[in-house]
C-alpha cells in the first residue's frame, strides 16, 4: 500500500466518518436506510394530516364540551349536506315550516326548519363528508347507545327526513309568501308530541340551546361511510 504524508493513497479522505456505507446511489444524504420510500404520496398524506390535525384536536374538544352541556351546539354544512339517524326520536313542541337555507358561499337549498323544545334520540348518528386533497373523508359522530341523547331548543334546516312518526295533538295552518317574494309559502305545523323511529335526515344547518350526549365517539374515516 503507497502512502503520502502517512495517509493511505486507496482510502478516500473526503467520506464523513458517520457516513453509512451502504447509502443507494442517488438517496439523499441522511435518509434513513432500509425503510421504504413513501414518494408524492406520502408527501401528500403527510400534508394532509399536518392540516388535519389541529382541526381533528379542536373537533374532539369542542365535541366533548358539548358532550357535557357546557356550551350550545352548531353545525352548518358547506357544499355537502351533514347526515343524522338514529333509533328512535321522542320530543315535544316540534313544529315545521318551509324556507330557505343559504350558504355563506352563495348556494341555496330549499328546507324544512323542523323545530323543537326538548328531544331524545337514542343511538345517534351524525355525519358529513369532507372533500380533501387526497380523497374524500367521513366525520362521523355517536352518541347515545345506553343513554339518549338529549337537546333543548333544537332547530335543523332538513332536505330529506324519512321515518315511522306518531304525532299527538296536531295543528296546521297556511302561510302566505314572504314580503320579500323569495322562498316559499306553504304551511306551518306544529304537534305536542312526536315519536320517530328508525329517523333518517339531511340538513345544511342545526343549532341547539343544549346538547347532551353519552357514549361519544369521534372518528375520520376515509371515503364514503356516512350514517346512510
Amino acid at each position: 500500500m503507497d502512502h503520502t504524508n502517512g495517509i493511505p493513497k486507496d482510502i478516500p479522505t473526503n467520506v464523513p466518518k458517520d457516513a453509512p456505507a451502504d447509502t443507494p446511489a442517488g438517496a439523499p444524504a441522511g435518509a434513513p436506510q432500509g425503510l421504504p420510500s413513501t414518494g408524492r404520496a406520502g408527501r401528500r398524506w403527510g400534508r394532509f394530516w399536518l392540516l388535519m390535525a389541529p382541526a381533528a384536536a379542536s373537533v374532539a374538544a369542542l365535541t366533548a364540551a358539548v358532550a357535557q352541556g357546557a356550551v350550545a351546539a352548531s353545525v352548518a354544512a358547506s357544499g355537502e349536506a351533514f347526515k343524522v339517524s338514529g333509533d328512535r326520536m321522542e320530543g315535544s313542541g316540534f313544529t315545521a315550516v318551509p324556507g330557505v337555507n343559504s350558504e355563506p358561499g352563495g348556494g341555496r337549498h330549499p328546507v324544512v326548519t323542523v323545530t323543537a323544545r326538548e328531544a331524545e334520540l337514542e343511538n345517534l348518528c351524525v355525519s358529513v363528508l369532507v372533500p380533501t386533497p387526497v380523497g374524500e373523508m367521513t366525520v362521523r359522530v355517536r352518541a347515545g347507545t345506553t343513554e339518549p341523547v338529549r337537546a333543548t331548543g333544537l332547530s335543523v334546516d332538513a332536505d330529506h327526513v324519512r321515518g315511522r312518526v306518531d304525532l299527538t295533538d296536531v295543528t296546521a295552518q297556511a302561510l302566505g309568501r314572504p314580503s320579500s317574494g323569495q322562498g316559499p309559502g306553504g304551511f306551518l305545523a306544529s304537534t305536542a308530541r312526536v315519536v320517530v323511529r328508525e329517523p333518517k335526515f339531511s340538513g345544511w344547518r342545526g343549532t341547539a340551546g343544549s346538547f347532551e350526549l353519552r357514549d361519544l365517539s369521534l372518528r375520520l374515516v376515509p371515503g364514503a361511510a356516512e350514517c346512510f
